[in-house]
């Protein structure tokens, strides 16, 4: 859908824009908008649709996570002068692209909520495919069961939970690797935002 969406497929770059609201609207509200998530969110896409940005995604040295981000701070920064500069300033009412800000390299709460945002996509496809072993998963990661527990719970021998659970856990890697190589540009991308997804998942 990403490589229609940078030829200018409009079916294509509504599809993206919708999959990736969540994680820009949810920072957006991390950073004091949460009366305004929705049209920040309306505002970064309608930037990265316009003059060709989101081909700019195509470069090894712009992944289109980080592009993604640079335009949210943007927006977000535009967003927050023009609450608190005087009404008398017309400057403020220019496009987000516009304005000059300093953009970070990287932000941890924008990659918690990118990385949270691709497990609920790849957990909810788990369950569209094999409820059982989502329901499985769900009662072992979401509410710290124990398998001897999840057996009790489904009344079925502690062996055959420990399986569905391996089962259910490799295709859950499987679905975020999919969900990566969806908005990756190349084998490099792929790669490098596998890497920063595990960045987020506990070393224990």
């Amino acid at each position: 859908a990403i490589v229609k969406a940078r030829q200018g497929d409009t079916s294509a770059l509504r599809d993206l824009f919708r999959r990736f609201r969540p994680p820009v609207e949810a920072y957006g509200a991390r950073r004091g908008l949460a009366f305004r998530a929705g049209e920040v969110a309306q505002e970064v896409f309608k930037e990265l649709a316009r003059d060709g940005n989101l081909l700019k995604a195509d470069s090894s040295k712009r992944r289109f996570r980080s592009l993604l981000f640079a335009v949210t701070w943007r927006v977000i920064e535009h967003h927050l002068v023009r609450e608190n500069a005087p009404a008398r300033e017309s400057w403020v009412d220019s496009s987000p692209a516009d304005a000059e800000v300093s953009i970070p390299k990287d932000d941890r709460d924008f990659g918690r909520e990118w990385v949270t945002h691709l497990l609920k996509l790849s957990l909810a496809r788990l369950a569209r495919e094999n409820p059982q072993q989502h329901d499985a998963l769900r009662k072992f990661l979401l509410e710290g069961r124990s398998c001897a527990e999840i057996s009790r719970m489904l009344g079925k021998p502690e062996k055959e939970v420990e399986t569905c659970l391996n089962r259910a856990k490799d295709r859950l890697v499987q679905n975020i690797r999919d969900e990566v190589r969806g908005y990756s540009a190349s084998r490099d991308e792929y790669q490098e935002e596998l890497r920063y997804f595990s960045r987020f998942l506990p070393t224990t």
